[in-house]
């Protein structure tokens, strides 16, 4: 019975440290990430790498997999069974008002606020789509040109559009 008893008191030790152990490292993380840099799905999105399209420069994550198509640059995450979990979509309407993008971009929405990011304001537009997933667009005029940043998902993707935003330049 001791032996037994003993047994329990040990792997019920082994069990407090390594949940101690798990606490550590998950505050560890959250204390070390740099300011360019995501985990979502436990996989690390840095957002380093330069790229362009419609006449803006923007930061994406070398693990980003890329998609052009005639109306949008896309930019899925990796997959995860098969499919991506997250998808980041850019438009642009030339020579168009922010309203009329949203008119073209979206039926109906839950939510329309205006969010600053950075020193700019954005109109931030959000609605759940057919499947379940959180879409939030961001639109933002400069000079001519309505920029739309489309993020969707059905995980928190609220640190990876600030980083990838706020890493527009305008040009």
């Amino acid at each position: 019975m001791k032996k037994i008893l003993m047994m329990f008191i040990l792997l019920l030790g082994l069990f407090i440290c390594s949940s101690c152990n798990d606490n550590y490292n998950e505050q560890n993380y959250e204390n070390n990430i740099e300011d360019d840099e995501v985990f979502l799905e436990n996989i690390k999105y840095k957002l380093n790498q330069e790229d362009s399209g419609y006449g803006i420069k923007y930061n994406i994550a070398s693990n980003f997999r890329k998609s052009v198509m005639t109306n949008a640059i896309n930019y899925f995450s990796e997959e995860i069974d098969g499919s991506s979990y997250f998808v980041i979509r850019i438009y642009s309407y030339p020579n168009k008002s922010i309203e009329y993008a949203i008119k073209d971009s979206v039926e109906n929405y839950d939510s329309k606020e205006e969010v600053q990011i950075g020193d700019l304001t954005y109109t931030k537009v959000g609605f759940t789509n057919y499947n379940g997933a959180k879409t939030y667009l961001y639109y933002y005029k400069y000079k001519k040109t309505v920029y739309t940043f489309v993020f969707t998902s059905s995980i928190d993707l609220s640190r990876l559009s600030d980083i990838f935003i706020k890493s527009v330049i305008y040009e």
